[in-house]
């Protein structure tokens, strides 16, 4: 199985580095960084994140405060500066001060909540970037096979054809080779059509548009097979504390129970304060003060619909929060089986089915030149190590976008969890 396993990971290895010019390398850990430098969504998150400071301070600021000045009892006909009466006013309108407190809490939990999306915003970029980067890994696998598998139809059309002039095989030996190298040539064109559309998606998680940035990097990294010792419960323990759009449920639970709050807090007074300097027949000693007080005379109508209202979004962020915990919980059970089905299948084309394609893939050769065998038996061999090779390299591939799938929901990584 060792034997198997590392000639299967070293060809892989090699095939990562197949048919690039550049000497420009791109390893899985760039790559990620890339994308979180520059990828367009990321950005726009982290503004998001700024945004939500600016509204924390904006939340918890006073009205600006009034300045008046005010003149009266000027006699008829004579100008501004006859009057008898000035008055300098300075007023400021606040809430009741638990408003305030009430409406902290809510923006800087909104300024947490900016901060989860980015969270979730990232898990999902670093989830694109390494799935896209597995894609291109296999379909240069798929590639390389294909080269092989066409190389070996030109050796055996030629071969069929020699056999064919010398009266040793038929006809339809002949046209069956033809066909078979048709269809090979077919297989490769598409194989490397696949390849492209896989660096172009990688191009798009990196943030970057036309210009064919992945197309000129070789990918350092290959498709390896790592087994990780996780359990259910471990992923549904992870995923309620660390997945993003739980906590971001969470915090829109804990923000609709401050707007209730703050909807009761309506009842209370709010105050405007202000001070005066007078001046009256040329005498500038005079002063005053006020406090005007609001009174919620109309509590039945705007109060009581606010509180309402209020109290109606809190249920529903509630039963949101329930709905989210429920569907990651299922996400995170679908994920968790699809790791484990796509492990045990990769398993068991390492162990069984590809050593043993190979296997009868060489004792045909040997025997289709010997003459022990006919083509079209031949053809059946070369076959079943075709659809194992592409098979194993497809399990491989689907294993390794389990592995991100699995840490996008959780919101960590598996390595991160063995140690």
């Amino acid at each position: 199985m060792n034997k198997y396993f590392l000639l299967f990971v070293f060809g892989l290895s090699i095939l990562s580095l197949n048919g690039q010019t550049q000497n420009n390398n791109l390893s899985l850990n760039d790559a990620i960084k890339v994308a979180l430098k520059q990828n367009p969504e990321l950005i726009a998150a982290r503004e998001n994140i700024i945004g939500a400071e600016g509204r924390f301070w904006r939340g918890i600021s006073l009205p600006s405060p009034e300045v008046e000045w005010i003149i009266e009892y000027i006699p008829s006909g004579s100008s501004l500066s006859a009057y008898s009466e000035g008055t300098l006013a300075i007023s400021q309108a606040f809430e009741f001060p638990t408003n305030y407190f009430l409406k902290g809490s809510k923006f800087s939990k909104e300024e947490e909540s900016a901060v989860q999306q980015y969270a979730l915003k990232e898990r999902q970029i670093i989830a694109e970037v390494k799935t896209s980067y597995y894609k291109i890994l296999a379909k240069q696998s798929l590639v390389r096979y294909a080269e092989e598998n066409l190389t070996i139809s030109e050796e055996f059309f030629r071969k069929a054809q020699i056999r064919y002039n010398v009266g040793e095989g038929t006809n339809i030996e002949q046209l069956t080779a033809k066909v078979q190298l048709s269809e090979a040539k077919n297989k490769l064109d598409i194989a490397v059509n696949e390849l492209k559309t896989s660096s172009a998606e990688l191009n798009y998680s990196l943030g970057y548009g036309n210009d064919a940035y992945a197309s000129i990097f070789s990918l350092t990294d290959s498709l390896i097979y790592n087994v990780y010792s996780v359990n259910l419960a471990t992923i549904y323990t992870m995923a309620d504390s660390l997945n993003p759009r739980i906590q971001i449920a969470k915090l829109n639970s804990s923000i609709a129970s401050v707007e209730k709050s703050i909807a009761w807090s309506s009842l209370l007074p709010n105050f405007n304060l202000a001070y005066f300097k007078q001046s009256r027949d040329g005498i500038n000693d005079f002063y005053g003060a006020s406090l005007g007080v609001s009174v919620p005379l109309w509590f039945l109508f705007d109060q009581r619909g606010a509180i309402q209202e209020a109290s109606a979004n809190e249920s529903i962020s509630d039963a949101i929060l329930l709905q989210t915990k429920n569907e990651i919980s299922l996400l995170a059970k679908n994920s968790f089986i699809a790791y484990t089905n796509n492990k045990q299948q990769l398993k068991i084309y390492i162990e069984d089915i590809l050593p043993q394609a190979e296997e009868v893939y060489r004792t045909a050769i040997k025997s289709y030149d010997a003459g022990e065998l006919s083509y079209l038996e031949f053809m059946q061999s070369k076959q079943l190590l075709i659809n194992a090779r592409e098979s194993s390299v497809n399990a491989l591939f689907n294993y390794n976008k389990s592995i991100a799938s699995l840490e996008e929901i959780i919101g960590i990584n598996l390595n991160e969890l063995e140690n």
